[in-house]
């Protein structure tokens, strides 16, 4: 039987020059010792890339002094560790932009519907 998937119930909210993004934590490691994630993004850069508007799961990968993002390969989303700052950058449309949270929406986001609105498996 198919273990569930589980996210943490804390989400994150980025935002940068044409994107923003919703993001959820699983709340299992990976074989990697680190958390994969759902990653949603809207924005004009998110729509030239073809995703704009879809819940994608990507794998955490050691990457540098942080984590690398990936789906099928290619990092989407990087975040690095600099004197204990998160510093994060996504990768769309052909560039590097760099988005940072904002916490007062992070509390709006739903890590549970982001779930359910997943493509894994699809």
């Amino acid at each position: 039987m198919a273990q569930t998937a589980v996210v943490n119930p804390y989400g994150k909210f980025l935002e940068g020059e044409d994107v923003e993004i919703e993001v959820a934590h699983f709340a299992a490691k990976n074989a990697n010792g680190l958390y994969d994630v759902l990653l949603k993004m809207r924005g004009a850069a998110a729509f030239n890339a073809g995703i704009d508007g879809k819940t994608i799961k990507y794998t955490a990968v050691p990457g540098g002094s942080g984590v690398d993002y990936q789906f099928n390969g290619k990092t989407r989303m990087t975040m690095r560790q600099n004197n204990g700052i998160s510093q994060y950058q996504v990768y769309l449309d052909g560039r590097g932009i760099a988005i940072s949270e904002v916490r007062v929406r992070s509390q709006e986001v739903r890590p549970l519907h982001l779930l359910t609105a997943s493509t894994e498996g699809k």
